[in-house]
């Protein structure tokens, strides 16, 4: 029995976070079917078609806030796909990339040290702040594919790493788009589907968006145990 109990500790300590994901996709699915979705998503398209060329703008605008300040990206995206349809991809990952570098300089030029006195008392950050300083973009780009990886918190933490500002560019950008086509997608879907279909088509959205995080988080997880990130 203790073996047993053992084990099932170490599996729980090494998975939780899908299982925490697997609930929160459970309960965008119940929020989706509650919630009037369509009439929102007709007074977002709507709002937005009346902005003409400044929306892109004004987007590109309030994605880069909303990342400095943590607000959630994945929603922001979905924004960009529900507003813009396939055109809101390169969009939100334009947007934020530029919202990614100015975390990030904030971070390296302006609250360097207290942020680095708050995260590092953290052995999470402080392991994923020594793997980015020792193996550079692979463990970069990693953590960007990683579902379970706060993207907001994350760019303050590489702010604080010696990773050059080009090399964490290219490969935000690169590690983003992923999880950007996912949410450009069920933007999209959110905005051309309505009742039982929509019900379905986010059932089966999700379902297909949780097997890939699956993949990808184990693939992930097993590279920065090896340098000795527990993400």
């Amino acid at each position: 029995m203790p073996l047993r109990r053992k084990k099932a500790k170490r599996i729980v300590k090494r998975y939780w976070p899908l299982g925490v994901a697997g609930i929160v996709l459970l309960l965008v699915a119940i929020a989706w079917v509650a919630a009037p979705a369509s009439e929102w998503i007709k007074a977002l398209s709507s709002n937005v078609a009346k902005l003409g060329a400044f929306g892109p703008v004004i987007y590109f605008v309030l994605y880069v806030l909303g990342t400095v300040v943590l607000a959630p990206s994945p929603l922001m995206s979905i924004a960009a796909g529900v507003a813009f349809g396939w055109w809101g991809l390169p969009l939100a990952v334009i947007s934020a990339t530029a919202g990614a570098a100015c975390s990030f300089f904030l971070s390296r030029y302006f609250f360097g040290e207290t942020l680095e006195d708050w995260l590092m008392q953290r052995p999470v950050s402080k392991a994923a702040k020594n793997a980015v300083d020792e193996e550079g973009w692979r463990v970069l780009v990693l953590l960007r594919l990683s579902p379970v990886v706060p993207f907001g918190l994350l760019n303050y933490l590489l702010g604080l790493t010696n990773i050059p500002v080009t090399t964490y560019l290219l490969w935000t950008a690169i590690g983003i788009l992923p999880g950007s086509i996912v949410d450009i997608y069920i933007g999209i879907v959110g905005a051309s589907v309505g009742g039982t279909a929509q019900f379905a088509y986010l059932i089966l959205g999700l379902i297909a968006t949780a097997a890939v995080a699956l993949m990808i988080t184990l693939k992930a997880r097993a590279y920065l145990r090896e340098a000795g990130v527990k993400a």
